[in-house]
């Protein structure tokens, strides 16, 4: 017999963007909106769509209630989702043929993230690694914002990175929405880093934030997809920067001589490089080659 599969979707006002999302499941053999006291018909938007729907107080961020959720389905396989995703027919008949295995306890799919309205080109953005399916009975949602269940490799299927077989991602529509994301999200994982016992350090923070901005600009060549490109690329580096600021306003770090050590030899790398720069002559051939031209003898 074919496994049954519970898709178990937490919702906070996402009346405009639910839909789609519960459109992309109908295969499911079982949908559950858990519905944060939504006040724009979320709830009953979900209902329409068959969905079953609980209601509970909102919480800042979606980790703490995935459990919770999960709890409430009939069926041991449970896919977690976001209203703002979409579940390409291809990836629900390979989710369908995965679930009948026994020696699967978690899935790995492939997660195409549209920001701004634009998906990345890049293979390392395009076709970012999600596990959002697993076997309730073996596997447990950490409640740490933006982080995933650790399972055995061994134990874990992954879906080829192809188009058709993705979770579509309708992330940071529009600059309020990143602004919104970065507000409810940093302090919360800024707090989980505190409440691990991690100690915030200068050094810490750079070594981390300048792997984000190799990862995301450089690694990910932001440059091939453009203007949204670049501001995906600095969307997400910003977010990490504030998450670092909470950490280490949270932390009461304050001010330290070891992290002023650490601030000045970035200044001296910086300086070291502005001046070999300036004297290859590079920033002004850059600004002359992307300086529109001047029309008109103007």
């Amino acid at each position: 017999m074919p496994a049954e599969i519970s898709v178990c979707i937490v919702c906070r006002n996402e009346a405009d963007r639910i839909g789609e999302c519960l459109d992309s499941v109908r295969w499911a053999d079982e949908v559950l909106v858990l519905d944060l006291e939504s006040t724009d018909g979320s709830a009953a938007l979900a209902e329409r769509h068959g969905a079953r729907v609980i209601v509970r107080p909102p919480v800042p961020v979606v980790e703490w209630v995935r459990n919770e959720v999960a709890a409430e389905a009939g069926h041991d396989w449970i896919l977690a989702l976001d209203p703002d995703e979409r579940i390409t027919p291809g990836l629900a008949a390979e989710l369908r043929r995965v679930a009948a295995r026994d020696d699967v306890d978690a899935v790995v799919i492939p997660r195409m993230n549209f920001d701004l309205g634009f998906p990345p080109s890049h293979p390392l953005q395009r076709y970012e690694p999600q596990l959002r399916m697993y076997r309730r009975s073996r596997v447990v949602w950490p409640t740490i914002p933006n982080a995933l269940p650790r399972v055995p490799e061994e134990r874990l299927h992954r879906v080829a990175a192809r188009d058709e077989l993705v979770m579509t991602h309708d992330r940071s529509r529009s600059i309020p929405e990143v602004v919104d994301r970065v507000v409810r999200y940093a302090p919360v994982q800024a707090q989980s880093m505190v409440d691990r016992g991690e100690v915030f350090t200068a050094a810490r923070m750079l070594r981390a934030l300048g792997g984000d901005v190799y990862k995301h600009f450089f690694r990910a060549q932001a440059y091939r997809d453009g203007v949204p490109g670049f501001l995906r690329a600095g969307i997400l580096v910003a977010f990490q920067f504030y998450v670092w600021a909470a950490f280490w306003q949270l932390s009461g770090r304050g001010r330290t001589a070891e992290d002023d050590r650490a601030m000045g030899r970035l200044g001296m790398a910086a300086e070291g490089l502005r001046r070999m720069l300036r004297a290859a002559g590079a920033p002004g051939r850059l600004l002359r080659r992307i300086r529109p031209a001047r029309r008109g003898g103007a």
